[in-house]
């Protein structure tokens, strides 16, 4: 064999090579935290409503707090599902759940935990569409009760509970809400704990009893004071703190309060920026400054539009407020939006009508 003959054969075989080694590089669960991005290689062992634990190829074994995943993907699911993750992300549910059906029907992995995760994947797209349109609540409630009693010990009982719990509140179902949240808090999630103590805030704040509400947040803010795993809880519960304080009228400080969220929130933190950005508009609306609250919910519209609520919600402070300040085109441009984006939204609703 000449040597021109021989370097062709072991060029082909290197890529052989190289080639399989992709396939088995990709051939592995994957677990990707939520509080510091860090994306884990391996495969998938004990999975509780606590904790999950991967063992990375290199065999060390690391465990994983249920409140601090970002995502799980099990090895050899659908390609569908990865799309719908990406659906999901940018608030378009409706394809997301059409990709995870499908994803649903083709899924053959005889792990028990893929087929659980699946099934959490789309209570969860259900349910945040859900908080978007009202009319979807009741089936989006039924698929998540389906889901936690089907799956009490499952890694993802915990989540599902919480949006369950903020499903029935934005129904005013304020008892069915804090019967779940109590749930949560007996939990030993403690990043789970803390935010179940932020939505239980949040119930009391639209029940009506801003001072019981003022004291939930607090305990939360105060639970995570100099512990910089928390940060996302300390930031929730100073939001909430800041509408109780728009509630009582002291707006001044309610501004200031934002403002903290505003500069010390990661930059990832869409979820956080969107709210402390939308709430900001509505603190300087009351204080009669539309050119401010402009500028703040445009904030929510041009850098956090993947946040459906928040990004419906900021579509509609616009829409209101472009006319009044010479800009009728733009008004017109947003309410567009909004009902081409959010049309079964509430928000969508009242622009249509008027409100």
């Amino acid at each position: 064999m000449s040597n021109y003959s021989c370097k062709i054969l072991m060029t082909a075989l290197l890529a052989q090579l190289l080639l399989c080694g992709d396939r088995a590089a990709q051939a592995v669960d994957i677990v990707t935290r939520l509080s510091d991005g860090t994306t884990l290689r391996g495969k998938l062992g004990r999975m509780d409503s606590t904790s999950v634990e991967i063992e990375r190829t290199n065999g060390q074994k690391v465990e994983v707090s249920v409140d601090d995943l970002k995502s799980v993907v099990f090895e050899g699911e659908p390609s569908q599902i990865a799309q719908a993750r990406s659906n999901e992300r940018s608030g378009a549910y409706a394809t997301a759940l059409e990709k995870l059906n499908e994803a649903k029907s083709s899924l053959s992995s005889p792990n028990r935990n893929a087929k659980i995760n699946l099934e959490f994947l789309i209570a969860r797209v259900k349910g945040r569409q859900a908080l978007l349109d009202a009319s979807k609540i009741d089936d989006a409630i039924t698929e998540l009760t389906t889901f936690r009693e089907a799956n009490k010990g499952s890694f993802r009982y915990l989540e599902a509970t919480l949006l369950q719990a903020a499903l029935h509140g934005a129904k005013k179902q304020a008892e069915q809400g804090r019967t779940l949240l109590a749930e949560v808090q007996a939990s030993a999630v403690p990043g789970f704990k803390l935010q179940a103590g932020v939505d239980l805030g949040n119930l009391l704040l639209k029940s009506g009893d801003a001072a019981g509400a003022l004291s939930a947040f607090d305990g939360v803010i105060s639970q995570c004071q100099g512990k910089p795993n928390l940060t996302r809880a300390l930031y929730s519960g100073k939001l909430g703190r800041a509408a109780c304080l728009k509630t009582q009228n002291d707006v001044d400080q309610a501004i200031l309060t934002l403002d903290e969220v505003i500069e010390k929130a990661a930059e990832n933190d869409s979820a956080t920026l969107a709210e402390a950005w939308l709430r900001k508009g509505d603190c300087m609306s009351l204080k009669g400054n539309s050119k401010a609250a402009l500028m703040a919910y445009l904030h929510v519209d041009v850098l956090y539009s993947s946040e459906g609520a928040q990004h419906a919600e900021a579509l509609a402070r616009l829409a209101q407020l472009w006319g009044p300040s010479g800009h009728e085109d733009r008004a017109l441009e947003a309410s567009a939006k909004l009902a081409e984006r959010y049309p079964n939204s509430t928000w969508a609703r009242q622009s249509a009508g008027g409100g």
